[in-house]
């Protein structure tokens, strides 16, 4: 008998996709006026908070309504919630149908409202919803609601007791997720590693590529490599320099990028070899252009080559100052 395929796909509309571009577009020019520390720890801190309300949501989604217990959870980990509801004059979050949504609404104005009032949110919001975190805890959700709207547990999960769960759902709950079709398998993929364990491999993945784009004008350039950068080069990624001369004398026309390119496998190849092994690279490659230092560092190349290219004979910078002023760096954008 044939396998019935069950994986809810979602493929955007045209209309969708517009959407979504012009959303990415608001999300890159007000990320771009934030330093990128900032605006990374506001993603998480979303995440968080918003992995918070859907266990509530689920629970009071079971219970068609707020538990006594869990209104008082709630009130102790969000400080004055009781008091906010009273304040905004809704109905007693006892009674209210749509407690979750209060719970929303003091996130927002509460943990949130400085960045509210910056500017920022929809940046914050936009690369938040594409963490694959994020979107596996929702998919979580949903099938929580789904199963205990059918099969009312004798017993809810703690907070933490529904994250774990959450971090090693089944497949099953996945496939049962309107997603698209590469996010499912990326998820899958990251129970091969934990989360402590990928979040200091996206970490040091940066800060090598970091290294990587402050060598990139030195290693393009058609000249002799500043002795600074060979030193660094040699100490980091020590074979490199020579497979690199073989490789140019073997195809001299090649395109100067080839060499960036090449710096940026030895480091994959060398430095992140386990989880190529163990078939988690495509997840950590997926989180790392997601993290905002990402995006800063190649904007801050290019707009570092391009002054630097003016002036030749300025001495190449160090990699500790050229990396401290990549970190600093913002910009306004060119409006659309």
């Amino acid at each position: 008998m044939p396998q019935v395929n069950t994986k809810r796909t979602w493929r955007p509309s045209r209309l969708e996709v517009q959407v979504s571009e012009m959303a990415r577009r608001t999300a890159e020019r007000q990320a771009a006026r934030i330093p990128w520390p900032r605006l990374y720890e506001a993603r998480e801190e979303y995440v968080a908070w918003e992995t918070f309300a859907l266990w509530v949501r689920a629970i009071e989604h079971s219970e068609g309504n707020c538990p006594e217990w869990l209104a008082k959870i709630v009130d102790k980990r969000c400080r004055g919630f009781l008091k906010f509801v009273a304040e905004k004059r809704l109905d007693p979050p006892k009674g209210t149908r749509f407690f979750w949504y209060h719970l929303e609404r003091w996130i927002n104005e509460r943990i949130f409202g400085k960045i509210w009032r910056e500017g920022w949110m929809s940046a914050v919001g936009y690369y938040a919803a594409r963490d694959l975190n994020y979107q596996r805890n929702y998919a979580y959700w949903e099938y929580c609601e789904d199963t205990w709207e059918r099969w009312k547990p004798a017993a809810y999960p703690s907070f933490r007791d529904w994250l774990k769960a959450s971090e090693h759902c089944s497949d099953h709950v996945l496939d049962e997720c309107e997603m698209r079709e590469e996010k499912r398998h990326l998820i899958k993929l990251m129970r091969r590693v934990g989360p402590r364990k990928l979040l200091k491999a996206v970490e040091r993945y940066i800060e090598w590529e970091v290294f990587a784009y402050w060598a990139r004008t030195a290693l393009e350039a058609n000249s002799r490599l500043p002795v600074s950068v060979e030193r660094e080069v040699k100490r980091r990624c020590p074979g490199f320099l020579a497979a690199d001369a073989v490789a140019r004398a073997a195809n001299p026309a090649e395109e100067p990028h080839c060499r960036f390119n090449r710096l940026t496998k030895w480091i994959e190849d060398h430095e992140f070899a386990e989880a190529r092994k163990r078939r988690w690279f495509d997840v950590l490659r997926y989180q790392v252009h997601l993290h905002p230092r990402h995006s800063r560092v190649t904007d801050y190349w290019h707009d570092w080559e391009a002054g630097w290219l003016k002036r030749p004979s300025v001495k190449y910078p160090s990699f500790t100052k050229w990396r401290d002023s990549a970190d600093r760096y913002t910009f306004e954008p060119d409006e659309d």
